[in-house]
């Protein structure tokens, strides 16, 4: 589709007038036409109304005595009006009493929604005809409806006339339009035309023709000023030649320094300013090529260095060293720039090079080389074949062995390695498919305990195609941390049952009411043997520990994971639901006290225990921890003293 600014002056001319002249015309023809329209229907309705309205008043006698042949003749008299096509009187309760319908007329029967208008409204518009529904009264009673049919011909003619009107009334248009259509075309369309063929011959062939003005009006003046461009054109291709000589010795010179130097070049000025670039400039300095020419070079290369500034202030000064800037990103880049005086006065050209990179991976060596010499975890190579190519310090402070000792040896020649032997296929292939393997492994050391490590291997497949593949071992002493698991056990577990003691079970509670956990249901158990005691008496405190031990292994394999079971001290011991339904907890009192009152067999000995359990659900965040137990306690004590073997809920 074509835009707007490529149509032709002659149309852009010629559209706004076409367009809001017959806008006019169409908006004046149809105001004139719904004027006379509403005119027309105005004068119908009314004529008919008050011919209706006369009648109705003769049609009073003729409903009230019920003659319908004298209401017939009455109903005779809308034959005065020849757009009446038919007339209906209907009684107040909907009968029909009389009717009047012209001859040759063929008038419908109005639908159910256009006897609604009428009734709102006293008329309704069908295709060819007017409804008119005119009340008979006597005295303000409505005592009967007449229902006009009335043509709509005398409106139908009028639609008619104005179309021819508007017919009449275009084809005067067209001939209005004609006729400024050729005068537009000949008093500017064909003068604009030919100013615009001479610029065109002059774009296209560089011609230097002169046009004659077809008139002096502004037109004229314009095709004036066009000869006048012309001519000062003419003289400018002069200086134009003369340019272009001097730019093809600057473009030889420049040349001349491209191909002495790979590197980036730039030429300054001994003002700093560039005179000439090279592609790589761009590329070193990530800016364009507009930016150079606009930029001095102290722009670029951003540095208080005196030596640099007077590489191009002074020609005899030489520049050669390595310089850290911000490039554009404001990223630090390592440049070697060297200045070299150029045979030209005042230029000087300096050689560039980006060594950012160069000097990063060197960095990289020695921060890799530091890192694994002072790591605080071992760190061991092997290569595929199976040999110690590299180890560090922290290798030997774990495991014994010196550095000199492990290079180019095989670890099962010098360690232990038998955990290891047997887990190498498994290591080997974890880190083939996933780049890693980690698990815990135990090494002895050089003078003969065992070492707990974590160990992480992962695999680095050798470069620029060398064959083969290194293997990194990362090694991390546990020592320490299974100690603080040891001791955290013993504080936190009974010594003869491994249930969990009461500070681990306080450390629970604690933080179950602290995080509101103890919503999902939870309760306290509290559980005392009876007749332990005399267990104790009867055969001995190491019968007393066996029936502990065998309680505890019964009350753990009646509780979930979640839940806990600690022993408080004695015979006494405490079973913490974290969640549960109401009831549960005193069926698993029950379940409890039926587990425990079996038989535990001492050494060939039968020997028997019950339990009483006290429930206590946790349900108040305001409660504290001794209030929680106590509560249980108090149960559990109500249990017995209500005859033992029983569960009491508080």
């Amino acid at each position: 589709m074509r835009s707007v600014g490529s149509i032709s002056l002659k149309t852009k001319l010629m559209l706004p007038i076409i367009f809001f002249t017959t806008l006019i015309f169409v908006v004046s023809q149809l105001y004139s036409f719904f004027l006379a329209y509403e005119t027309q229907k105005e004068n119908l309705l009314g004529r008919v109304s008050v011919l209706a309205n006369g009648v109705a008043y003769n049609l009073q006698a003729a409903i009230i005595f019920n003659d319908s042949l004298a209401a017939n003749e009455v109903l005779s008299a809308f034959s005065a009006d020849e757009e009446i096509s038919r007339v209906k009187l209907y009684t107040k309760e909907g009968q029909l009493f009389a009717m009047y319908e012209r001859e040759g007329a063929n008038a419908p029967i109005p639908t159910v929604r256009q006897q609604e208008q009428m009734e709102s409204q006293q008329y309704a518009f069908a295709d060819k005809h007017i409804f008119l529904n005119i009340p008979v009264k006597v005295e303000d009673d409505v005592i009967a409806k007449l229902r006009v049919t009335i043509s709509k011909s005398s409106l139908t003619q009028l639609y008619e006339k104005a179309l021819n009107n508007a017919l009449i009334y275009f084809s005067l248009l067209v001939v209005a339009a004609t006729i400024l259509y050729l005068t537009i075309q000949k008093f500017i369309i064909v003068p604009v035309f030919s100013l615009n063929q001479g610029m065109r011959s002059f774009i296209s062939h560089n011609q230097q023709m002169k046009i004659k003005p077809a008139a002096y009006d502004e037109i004229g003046d314009l095709v004036d000023a066009f000869n006048t461009m012309i001519e000062r054109l003419r003289l400018r291709d002069k200086q134009v030649s003369y340019t272009l000589d001097k730019l093809e010795e600057e473009k030889a010179f420049a040349n001349e320094v491209v191909e002495t130097v790979q590197h980036a070049l730039i030429v300054v000025d001994n003002e700093g300013a560039m005179v000439h670039f090279n592609v790589a400039a761009c590329d070193i300095f990530k800016c364009t090529k507009a930016y150079l020419k606009s930029s001095k070079i102290t722009d670029i290369i951003r540095t208080d260095d005196e030596l640099f500034h007077q590489a191009f202030r002074n020609n005899s000064e030489f520049f050669d060293r390595k310089l850290w800037i911000k490039d554009a990103f404001n990223c630090p880049q390592l440049l070697e720039i060297t200045s070299t005086t150029l045979s030209k006065a005042g230029q000087t050209l300096f050689a560039i090079q980006d060594i950012t990179e160069f000097e990063a991976a060197q960095g990289r060596q020695r921060l890799a080389a530091g890192v694994f010499e002072n790591s605080h975890d071992g760190l061991m190579v092997i290569d595929h074949k199976g040999y110690i190519t590299m180890v560090n310090p922290a290798v030997t402070t774990l495991l014994g062995y010196s550095q000199e000792l492990l290079l180019d040896n095989q670890p099962q020649d010098i360690l232990d390695w038998k955990q290891f032997s047997s887990l190498m296929p498994a290591i080997k292939n974890s880190v083939f498919k996933f780049n890693q393997w980690q698990g815990e492994i135990w090494e002895k050391h050089l003078d003969g305990h065992m070492v707990p490590m974590f160990v992480k291997v992962s695999c680095i497949q050798k470069q620029d195609g060398e064959p083969g593949y290194d293997l990194v071992f990362i090694l991390s002493d546990l020592s320490n941390k299974k100690e603080m698991e040891r001791l955290d056990y013993l504080a936190h577990h009974d010594s003869l049952t491994g249930l969990a003691n009461r500070a681990k079970l306080y450390r629970i509670l604690d933080d179950m009411l602290e995080t509101d956990a103890y919503l999902n249901g939870a309760a306290l158990l509290y559980i005392d043997l009876d007749g332990f005691k005399e267990v104790n008496d009867t055969y001995g405190h190491d019968a007393g520990d066996e029936v502990l031990k065998q309680v505890a292994e019964r009350l753990l394999s009646q509780v979930r994971s979640i839940d806990l079971v600690a022993r408080l001290s004695g015979d006494e011991f405490v079973v913490l639901i974290r969640s549960s339904e109401p009831g549960d907890a005193e069926l698993l009192g029950n379940r409890l006290i039926n587990l425990i009152n079996q038989d535990v067999v001492y050494k060939g000995r039968i020997l028997n225990v019950g339990a009483s359990v006290g429930v206590h659900p946790i349900i108040h965040k305001q409660e504290s921890l001794d209030t929680i137990l106590k509560s249980a306690d108090t149960a559990m004590y109500k249990a017995k003293s209500s005859g033992k073997g029983r569960v009491v809920v508080t």
